[in-house]
């Protein structure tokens, strides 16, 4: 591989290829995922809540004839057909549960490791219950690291550097437009010694195939100077004839904030377009340069 790709550094996400983001086929899927495998992506990532994608793991983990890769799942929310659909299932007895049918699906004695999926939706007094049941999965050995799956808010602030959380996977927080999560969270994580992850280094599409939808749309859930970033971004990467979306890509591979990126892909095609525009060096250069405070 090149400068700009190390396969160690990432993972596949599964939601898109569950259908979670619109209709997939399976078989596809299912070819995606040796695709990865067989570029060195030896970790893969999942959910509950993204509807069958842990099913659809376990099948094709059963025809894959090389090294298991590292699985990481979550809990805390249940099974949901659409990215709008959530079912919280925060108690130490839903939690539990989850885990039980995650390992019967994934037909595994273990999982690698385990997020706690988005704690911006608990109440403060589900915390602590909780946190508990996934350090007593981890005693028993059903689990064998614990993470945090998702952005959080003030409530949980404190429980984030505390054991048994060692991972933490944010998204829509540090991006090539938005940063903010390295003046926040980052450092306090670092310094508590966490792996950090990050999801979403599109910006749940913004900075790829929805770019054009999200700038007529403006959905609410991006700053407004997100989408103005992103018209100026778009504007100079077609001026110097960059691919805005691998540039995306590469600034999160190669930040010094991250450990693991995770990616997503719908299809054979998709995961193709990733895998060569993280092997771009110049892509991979460029990245460099705005991680060194220089413009394009």
């Amino acid at each position: 591989m090149s400068q700009g790709f190390d396969s160690t550094r990432i993972a596949l996400g599964t939601a898109g290829l569950a259908g979670l983001w619109g209709p997939v086929d399976r078989r596809e899927a299912l070819r995606t995922i040796h695709m990865a495998l067989e570029a060195g992506i030896l970790h893969l990532d999942t959910a509950p809540a993204y509807a069958d994608a842990e099913a659809l793991v376990g099948e094709a983990l059963r025809s894959w004839p090389g090294r298991r890769p590292t699985i990481s799942t979550k809990a805390g929310k249940g099974r949901a057909e659409s990215p709008d659909g959530v079912v919280r299932c925060y108690s130490p007895q839903a939690i539990r549960q989850s885990v039980q049918e995650s390992l019967r699906i994934l037909r595994s004695d273990v999982i690698d490791i385990l997020f706690l999926h988005d704690p911006p939706l608990m109440q403060a007094h589900e915390i602590a219950p909780a946190v508990e049941a996934l350090a007593q999965l981890q005693r028993e050995g059903l689990i064998r690291q614990v993470g945090i799956g998702g952005n959080y808010g003030d409530a949980f602030a404190a429980w984030a550097v505390r054991p048994p959380f060692a991972y933490f996977m944010g998204f829509n927080r540090y991006n090539i437009l938005n940063q903010s999560a390295a003046l926040q969270e980052f450092p306090l994580l670092r310094d508590a010694g966490q792996v950090i992850w990050q999801a979403s280094p599109l910006y749940m599409g913004l900075l790829g195939a929805k770019h054009g939808q999200y700038l007529q749309e403006r959905p609410s859930w991006i700053p407004t100077a997100d989408l103005a970033a992103a018209e100026t971004l778009a504007r100079q990467c077609a001026t110097h004839r960059i691919d805005m979306t691998g540039l995306a890509l590469q600034f999160v591979c190669r930040s010094p904030w991250v450990n693991r990126m995770v990616i997503g892909a719908s299809n054979p095609e998709e995961l193709r377009q990733s895998l060569e525009q993280l092997q771009d060096p110049r892509l991979a250069a460029m990245a460099d340069k705005l991680h060194a405070g220089e413009r394009l």
